[in-house]
């Protein structure tokens, strides 16, 4: 069976589906898509980029305006995070000072929050995790939870410097006392998000970023808790204890 047996076949154009307009005059819309593990930021900036190249090189009457660029959202989304993260650390440390009432605790316990950042940040780049709004969004989760450990950690020490010991026994006996429940606490909340990792279909891809990027918060508030924290509070009072401060 042919063609022209069942139509009449003859040259023409295609019916037209759309029509695109810019400042009234009709134009030709070109969409460019990403690839599915590409960064939406990245592929944009990038096409930007090469469309300032591209407008050198345009004959008269011909220009290229860009009409609607995804990226701008996810910029701003990104910039929200950001900054409800840095607040949220800001007030973290405020309470702590207004319920401590120790300027040097207050500041042993801040120096745990970036430093934990820091090590999430190389746990995520080990980890192929970029950041997103739900990796981001995870970080900002965790600024809460960081600072739980070394608080019972500190605590601890002070009271054993209240017991007349020096700053490095204290630090040492007061760490290693709460060590195991402070792994014990910490192992729990992990114990909650990570399973969200192996999690099938679309809610896995959501929120596989931000389930990893607690669990990392979490191994390095630990991490920081029973190395870091003990040698500042011995470093830092030699011959008075915390709460004397």
């Amino acid at each position: 069976v042919y063609l022209r047996d069942l139509a009449l076949i003859k040259q023409g154009y295609k019916e037209r589906e759309a029509i695109t307009r810019m400042g009234g005059e009709e134009a030709v819309e070109i969409a460019i898509y990403k690839e599915g593990d590409a960064n939406t930021v990245a592929v944009a900036n990038a096409v930007t980029t090469r469309l300032d190249q591209i407008r050198k090189t345009l004959p008269n009457g011909y220009k290229l305006d860009l009409v609607y660029d995804q990226s701008t959202f996810i910029s701003q989304a990104i910039g929200e995070v950001v900054n409800a993260a840095v607040i949220g650390g800001i007030l973290a440390v405020i309470i702590l000072f207004f319920f401590l009432k120790n300027f040097w605790a207050t500041v042993i316990i801040s120096v745990s929050i970036p430093v934990s950042v820091i090590a999430t940040f190389n746990l995520m780049y080990g980890n192929n995790l970029t950041l997103n709004i739900m990796s981001l969004g995870g970080i900002a989760l965790g600024i809460g939870l960081l600072v739980d450990n070394s608080i019972v950690v500190l605590e601890n020490i002070s009271r054993h410097r209240a017991k007349g010991k020096g700053p490095a026994e204290a630090a040492r006996d007061g760490a290693g006392e709460v060590s195991m429940a402070v792994i014990a606490s910490t192992l729990t909340s992990v114990a909650v998000f990570f399973p969200l990792v192996f999690v099938k279909g679309i809610a896995g891809q959501l929120f596989r970023d931000q389930a990893l990027t607690v669990t990392f918060a979490l191994l390095a508030s630990l991490i920081v808790a029973l190395t870091l924290i003990p040698m500042l509070a011995s470093l830092g009072q030699k011959r008075t204890s915390l709460d004397e401060e």
